[in-house]
């Protein structure tokens, strides 16, 4: 029979345990939904863009602020003057975004299903969002996860309850179960049928990821319609002034006329195609000079060179550089020695070449009669003109040269001393001229002017600086070579490529392969050639040339402007101005009359000034620019001129070429400034070209730099930036007016800003597509996309910020439209804005000015939330409470709480607040939200709780709705920021948390209530049980029989009772009913089994129920208030009753047993209770401490008692009935070690005592301790009649032995009233400890009698214990002793009461 009981007990317990295995969640947390039948528009799913926090504060520049305050001014006119159109309604276009949010929703909860984790109401925020911090802080995740009073995780990841399922999982489930149900049955949540949308009619209004893409179909945004009249006027004057600069020479008549017959003669008889001379090896018999350098030519025999036609005759070093026109020297000579059948031979050679080039290239000579506008009949005469004039040759032509020797720089050191003296020497034909000589200079400054004429054409200018020496060694070359002095360096100049006046820079160049030089020569050169006085000088007259040729190649197409460019590639690609005919033109003059390249490249340079704005052009101004820089700023080795000298010397002027690249520079300006309407992007070539014009913008900027030398001229990259932010301010202008067109800013609407953000993006996009790719010059310095976004972003946030000001004064609009707008403007800043520098590292201002709408909208959403709430609990009460399904253990009004709560923490986080401010302000105000609401449910909760406290069903759902309450806090609060939240924030959450905890713990304490009478019933058949147990006493492990027979009835009882708790409670609601049993078994153990109540009936009818240590302390205080307990008899008898009820010490170890037994059975193998709870639980401790002391002695209860009771003197301190005056002496043997305490009553004070009879004072002194039962410990004095102060003067001696420490020990003082034939009537009682006179050893004092002692529950339990042990006389005399009071009579007793009344 008892192997059956073990078993099924077992068994019982198995099943218990089985009882808290948690259940599976399903695996979809979404349902499938139904096809409807109508078909719903595709809806948009954009993520939304990074988030970033940065915003810095608006630069107002001189440029701009015009603008703004034109801008804001057209704002509020616009305003006024469309106040009267058609309001628009902003939300009518508008989407929610509840698709997308469901749709994220549900792919959440597919993919956590599949992970085997538990879903997130709200869905998981932005990857762009800073990552979610550490778990929840201890306070709130400790007592959201059930974890109070110190209890400790499950191990094993064993759950005591079925494991929950997410609220919007259990609200579409059901939804879905209830639509596939033909029947119209009772809606049980206010979110079945209609009830959702109703709660997302306050959300679905908002947009919360509105398009940030332009649409293709829309309206083409008018970005550069019109452009403003001042700048295309500014234009228009740029570009005249370039023309102008550029025709220099059309308006002269005779200087174009001049230099067709120029260009004729050049062309006829072009320098290219001239004779070479025919040079041989000769030996000259006498002595003879180079023509050239004028050297002797040295030697016995072949000394030198001599052509054979010509006759001129020259060292071998010397043949390259003298001139290579054979056959004219060799006319002219002859011509002049009087040979005439030579001369016309050849002449007449000359004459043939010059029909040959006439006849096989017309097209040279038809395209210079086409520039020159000439008829055919006056070229005709023209060409017979230039032929006569080429074979006269320079028979007839004589020139004045005027040349001013300037100074020079760089020049080779040829002294010892590191320097040189240089002169110069300058020959005309046979004139020789010198200069004076610098000492000891390398940069010399002469300045000396020199005259010649020349009567030949084919002289030259030969200029030669020289280092002068003294001596010897010079003076012997001088009579040699004619040449004492070193050689430094020198220039030749062709006598007929001068014109005019010059005044330019020459390097000085080697005479043979063995010369050192360096440096350069500056020289002015002023010619009048005879019959050309007034004509202008060759280059002036290259430059009408070139003009000519160049606007013959510009043409007009299609009603513009555009110029015939050359197809050429290579190096010397730059130097290729025309086509093949126009660049032989160009070529032959400049070669005829000695124009250097440099002017060429300038002169054409100039002349595509004035088209620059022609297809291609700018790259090829780009790159002729770069190589003029190249040539001045690109010094050689043998020239140590600067290139702000050397271009200051050019031919072409420098004024007029600075000139020149300023009114470039300011059109191209000008143009990128409206660079939408000169180079758009529907034309690539135009955008091509805008990347030319950038990089020509760049070589001015270097051309500055390197050649003019300039500081800090204006970086291209800065100059591009300020042309694009001046189109784009100009953009925002005609956006703004476009935008006004269709309805403009309005008090009661804010869609005027939620479209015009759809213009600027068009902008950005095309900018940020389009011109970002083409203008990448510059990447870490100009990105035109940033550029555009930072620009029309400072613009509009301006105006933005006072229209929100003024709406924030009115509030004329819905919140929604405000959170629409706030939404727009938030994506708009994270897609274009928030990677920008300098807004890229601040905070941004926008969402400061939304604070006002953002909180009426979280008031609104208050009222919402209450609405819902007090919806939902009314409809879940008027249906029982119902369990959202069979895998949840709440009701729906959780549900709909928390759907609604999640949907405005939704929206919240949707927001993206990159400012920290003012994200900390929603989330302190969503907290009072937060607060108010889940507060207000709890109280109702609270309310209608002892309605359904009596059913276990009901009042486990309502405590599982509390829970409910706090677990979805804790996670609200994480997806709120958790550890990072603001400290307000969750300093409000956590005391939230704190006042659910407090509700649970109070509903757990009221709903205990109704457990206990029957455990009291069962602990009662427990008590009779145990009762029954006799024998010695056993081991803990030799009693188990008996403690399985004890504990059956309230074991059945346990085990029934948490197995239903199991399956109806959550986790930790589990967890609060099984604290509140364990104390409830536990103090009903204590109160009916350890130490039972007493049997008294007139005591118990006057003490409450109480614990039974309350009730010895009330039996204690209120004894003179219970009639027939007068006297010690009384007493004693009651403890006589109370042995009975005493426990053996078999008894006790069953009992300790049964208690482990107890444990383990609310442990439930590591799935109930805690170890740890039992440890600490007062009650246990209490209990336990109760059965040690049935196995303590009496002495060491006595001694417990005397030690731990301090106060037994308290009520002598707060109401005294008198005083003695007592002295006390220590006394201890030296040898034995034996103590005697002697004890000398003095006298009595202030006896409060009325009498009818005689008073016969007198004391009785009373030594209680452990160790005491075979010595005295009663003395008393002599009565003294009719005295209320009597002095008695007696002494009395007390001996304690060896065996106990005097701390053990104490005095009581009883002073009574002698009686005869009856007990006698005690005065005042008092207690005089000797510890507190151990240390002086002696003392003398004044006793305070009062009318009891103070006895706490410890204090009462011992004497309970001591009052049954009937067969120790220490002990009784001991609980007599603390139990005795003063005596009242009724007279007393009822003035006691009277004055208490009245206190």
């Amino acid at each position: 029979m008892r192997m059956r009981r073990e078993a099924d007990r077992a068994n019982a317990l198995l099943a218990f345990s089985k009882s808290f295995k948690k259940v599976r969640r399903a695996r979809s947390a979404f349902p499938r939904r139904r096809k409807r039948h109508r078909k719903r528009g595709k809806r948009r799913t954009k993520s939304l863009p990074n988030i970033k926090l940065c915003e810095p504060p608006a630069p107002v520049e001189n440029g701009t602020a015009g603008i703004v305050r034109q801008r804001s001014s057209s704002l509020h006119s616009s305003r006024g003057r469309l106040e009267k159109k058609k309001r628009v309604d902003s939300t009518g276009a508008r989407r929610s975004f509840r698709s997308s949010a469901v749709a994220l929703e549900v792919a959440a909860a597919k993919c956590s299903s599949r992970n085997g984790s538990a879903t997130h109401l709200l869905p998981p925020p932005s990857p762009h969002l800073p990552p979610l911090p550490p778990p929840l802080s201890p306070t709130i995740k400790l007592a959201a996860n059930g974890a109070v009073n110190g209890e400790i995780q499950i191990p094993n990841g064993i759950s005591l309850f079925k494991k929950k399922v997410m609220l919007l999982d259990v609200y579409d489930r059901r939804r879905l179960m209830q639509g596939r149900s033909a029947s119209t049955q009772n809606q049980s949540s206010i979110l079945d049928g209609d009830g959702r949308s109703a709660i997302n009619a306050f959300y679905k209004s908002i947009d919360a990821m509105p398009n940030m893409n332009v649409a293709r179909t829309k309206t083409s945004i008018p970005l550069v319609s019109e452009l403003v009249t001042f700048q295309t006027m500014a234009t228009k004057r740029a570009q005249a002034g370039l023309a102008n600069n550029a025709k220099t020479t059309f308006a002269d008549e005779e200087l174009k006329a001049h230099v067709y017959r120029k260009t004729l003669q050049a062309l006829l008889y072009p320098i290219s195609c001239t004779t070479p001379h025919n040079f041989q090896t000769t030996n000259f018999q006498t002595p003879t000079w180079c023509y050239e350098c004028e050297g002797l030519l040295w030697g016995l025999a072949r000394q030198g060179l001599r052509c054979s036609e010509c006759g001129v005759k020259v060292h071998e070093k010397c043949k390259d550089l003298i001139s290579a026109d054979c056959l004219q020297r060799a006319a002219e000579k002859s011509s002049k020695h009087g040979e005439g059948d030579r001369t016309q031979n050849l002449i007449q050679v000359m004459r043939d070449r010059m029909k040959i080039q006439e006849r096989n290239k017309p097209e040279i000579f038809e395209t210079i009669r086409t520039i020159f506008a000439v008829e055919e009949r006056t070229q005709a005469e023209a060409l017979k003109q230039a032929k006569s004039a080429i074979l006269e040759g320079s028979s007839k032509w004589s020139a004045k040269i005027t040349l001013t020797v300037i100074c020079a720089q760089g020049l080779i050191a040829k002294d010892k001393t590191g320097k040189s003296d240089p002169y110069v020497t300058a020959q005309v034909g046979k004139v020789r001229r010198r200069t004076r000589t610098i000492h000891q200079e390398l940069n010399p400054v002469w300045s000396e002017k020199f005259f010649f004429e020349c009567h030949n054409s084919t002289d030259r200018i030969k200029v030669r600086v020289w280092d002068e020496d003294n001596d010897l060694k010079s003076k012997l070359r001088q009579k040699l070579t004619r040449e004492s002095d070193d050689f430094l360096g020198q220039t030749v100049i062709e006598v007929r490529t001068l014109s005019g006046e010059m005044d330019v820079w020459y390097n000085l160049e080697k005479r043979t392969d063995k010369s050192a030089v360096s440096g350069a020569i500056r020289l002015h050169i002023s010619v009048e050639i005879k019959g050309e006085e007034k004509l202008a000088p060759y280059h002036v007259q290259y430059t009408c040339l070139h003009e000519h040729l160049f606007f013959s190649h510009c043409i007009l197409v299609d009603g513009n402007d555009e110029v015939r460019l050359p197809d050429a590639r290579g190096e010397e690609s730059w130097k290729v101005y025309f086509d093949d005919t126009g660049q032989e033109i160009c070529d032959e003059f400049s070669m005829r009359y000695g124009v250097e390249s440099i002017y060429q490249a300038m002169t054409h340079f100039a002349c595509l000034c004035t088209r620059y704005m022609c297809p291609s052009v700018p790259a090829v101004l780009s790159t002729l620019l770069a190589n003029i820089n190249a040539y001045y700023a690109h010094t050689t080795a043998t020239s140590a001129v600067s290139a702000s000298d050397r271009f200051s010397a050019s031919n072409f002027g420098k004024d007029r070429f600075v000139k020149l690249l300023d009114q470039l520079h300011n059109s191209l300006r000008i143009d990128l400034s409206m660079y939408r309407k000169y180079f758009p992007t529907n034309k690539p070539a135009k955008l091509q070209d805008l990347k030319s014009t950038v990089d020509l913008l760049t070589s001015i900027t270097f051309f500055r730099m390197k050649v003019l030398e300039l500081s800090s001229p204006p970086r291209a990259s800065v100059v591009v930036q300020e042309c694009a932010k001046a189109c784009m301010e100009t953009t925002y202008q005609l956006l703004f007016d476009s935008c006004c067109d269709t309805g403009g800013p309005r008090e009661d609407s804010v869609k005027f800003w939620f479209d015009f953000l759809d213009y600027m993006i068009g902008a950005i996009e095309e900018d940020k597509g389009v011109y970002t790719l083409v203008l990448n010059q510059f990447p870490q310095e100009l990105d035109v996309g940033k550029l555009s976004a930072s620009t029309l972003w400072t613009m509009y946030k301006t105006d933005l910020k006072l229209a929100l000001d003024d709406h924030a004064k009115t509030k004329k609009c819905s919140t929604p439209e405000y959170m629409n707008l706030y939404f727009k403007v938030k994506g708009f800043y994270f897609k274009y804005v928030v990677d920008i520098p300098p807004f890229n590292s601040c905070i941004p201002e926008f969402p400061t000015w939304f604070i006002p709408f953002v909180m009426d909208w979280l008031n609104e959403n208050d009222e919402h939330s209450m609405d819902i709430l007090r919806n939902a609990y009314n409809r879940d009460k008027s249906d029982q409470f119902p369990q959202t399904s069979e895998h949840t253990k709440f009701s729906n009004s959780v549900v709909d709480v928390f759907t609604q709560l999640n949907e405005a923490l939704k929206l919240l986080k949707q927001m993206d607040c990159p400012n920290p401010e003012v994200y900390a302000d929603m989330m302190k105000r969503f907290s009072k939200t937060l607060n108010k609401v889940l507060l207000a449910y709890a109280d109702m909760v609270q309310k209608d709780f002892p309605r359904f406290a009596a059913n276990e069903k009901l009042a486990c759902i309502l405590m599982n709705n509390v829970q409910q309450l706090r677990v979805q806090l804790e996670k609200i609060y994480e997806n709120m920021g958790g550890a990072e939240l603001d400290p307000q924030a969750s300093d409000v959450l956590t005391k939230l948390q704190k006042k659910l905890n407090n509700v649970l713990d109070k509903l757990g304490r009221e709903f205990a209530v109704y457990l206990e009478p029957n455990i009291k019933e069962q602990m009662l058949k427990l008590g009779a049980l145990l009762g029954k147990i006799k024998g010695p006493q056993l081991q803990k492990t030799q009693v188990a029989a008996e403690v399985d027979i004890v504990l059956e009835p309230l074991m059945d009882v346990l085990e029934a009772t948490l197995q239903r708790f199991s399956q109806q409670c959550e986790k930790t609601v589990l967890k609060y009913l099984l604290k509140e049993m364990w104390k409830i078994t536990v103090v009903c153990m204590e109160k009916i089994v350890v130490l039972p109540p007493l049997d008294n009936k007139a005591l118990l009818k006057q003490l409450p129920n109480a614990k039974i240590g309350e009730q010895l302390k009330l039996m204690s205080n209120k004894m003179n208030d219970v009639k027939g307990l007068s006297s010690v008899k009384d007493m004693m008898d009651i403890a006589r009753e109370g042995s009975e009820r005493s426990l053996s010490p078999k008894q006790c170890t069953v009992l300790d047993a049964a208690l482990d037994a107890i444990k383990e059975c609310f442990h439930a193998g590591g799935q109930g209770l805690k170890k740890s709870f039992f440890e600490k639980s007062e009650e246990l401790q209490a209990l336990k401490y109760a059965l040690s002391l049935y196995t303590q002695t009496s002495e060491q209860l006595i001694r417990t008692f005397i030690t731990g009771q301090k106060n037994q003197d308290l009520p002598s301190q707060e109401q005294p009935v008198g005083e003695i005056s007592v002295q006390v002496d220590l006394f201890s043997h030296p040898g034995t070690g034996e103590q005697k305490v002697t004890v000398k009553i003095l006298a009595a004070n202030d006896l409060r005592w009325q009498t009818t009879s005689v008073f016969k004072p007198f004391v009785e002194v009373h030594l209680v301790g452990p160790h005491l039962a075979d010595k005295k410990r009663k003395q008393a004095t002599k009565t003294k009649s009719g005295n209320w102060a009597p002095k008695f003067n007696e002494t009395f001696h007390f001996f304690l032995g060896n065996e106990g420490e005097p701390e053990h020990y104490e005095l009581i003082f009883q002073v009574k009233d002698y009686c005869f034939a009856r007990e006698d009537r005690i005065v005042g009682v008092g207690v005089l400890q000797l510890a507190s006179i151990v240390e002086q050893g002696n003392c003398s004092m004044w006793v305070q009698l009062g009318s009891r002692l103070q006895i706490d529950d410890d204090g009462l339990i011992l004497l309970r214990i001591l009052s049954q042990r009937q067969n120790d006389e220490v002990a009784k005399e001991f609980v007599k002793l603390k139990s005795d009071c003063r005596f009242e009579t009724e007279s007393q007793l009822a003035q006691s009461a009277s004055s208490n009344k009245l206190n």
